[in-house]
């Protein structure tokens, strides 16, 4: 719970940051920068990907805000499922198959353990779309359990790409004259792409318990 919240913080931080140096923000995000700065910026966000210090999404508004929605997302996308796929080939090179065991039997996880084995690529892409399961948790989760790693790879890619959109589109909406209308036109649209996925998790959760 206090991890949750202080992510929660975080996040209104980095809105309250955004709103306060919107000014020099938007002159850094719009001037031509030298290539190798980009390359600087995509680093260090692949960095944060794989080890988050603040999370990604915070870092994702940035990016979207510098390089429009449409590049910004690509961009996003790349370098968060680049860092899922390392992330995942460390683990699975790092873990026994001692320690494989005691992580699926650890309380909280044993119902992802259990679909995870049944459907590996639907049990990814649901941790993927509901903000239930930390990014860094699925990506050990996948990586111990053996998921196939194309199976991994295109659950991420999919899972991903809502939530990189929204970050992009409210990046590139600060960058822009704001609109509080789209942005809370943004933010519903997800928020009720979020709820019509919960709804189809729970229906498929509840035909696992049953068959």
């Amino acid at each position: 719970m206090l991890k949750k919240c202080l992510i929660i913080g975080l996040y209104i931080l980095a809105a309250i940051s955004h709103t306060v140096y919107r000014g020099p923000l938007i002159l850094w995000m719009s001037s031509d920068t030298v290539w190798y700065f980009d390359i600087l910026i995509f680093l260090s966000a692949l960095l944060i990907a794989i080890v988050p210090a603040i999370p990604y999404g915070i870092v994702a508004v940035v990016i979207g805000a510098k390089y429009g929605a449409m590049i910004g997302a690509c961009v996003n996308i790349a370098i968060s499922v680049l860092g899922a796929i390392i992330m995942f080939i460390f683990v699975r090179a790092a873990f026994s198959e001692e320690g494989r065991l005691k992580t699926a039997n650890r309380r909280g996880i044993k119902f992802f353990t259990k679909y995870a084995e049944r459907n590996p690529f639907f049990a990814v892409l649901f941790a993927r779309l509901l903000p239930l399961i930390p990014a860094q948790a699925i990506n050990i989760f996948a990586a111990i359990m053996r998921i196939p790693w194309k199976l991994y790879l295109y659950a991420t890619i999919l899972g991903k790409i809502p939530f990189i959109l929204l970050v992009s589109l409210l990046g590139a909406q600060f960058l822009n004259a704001p609109d509080f209308k789209v942005t809370i036109i943004i933010i519903s649209v997800y928020g009720f792409f979020l709820l019509a996925v919960y709804g189809l998790y729970r229906n498929l959760k509840w035909r696992w318990t049953r068959s």
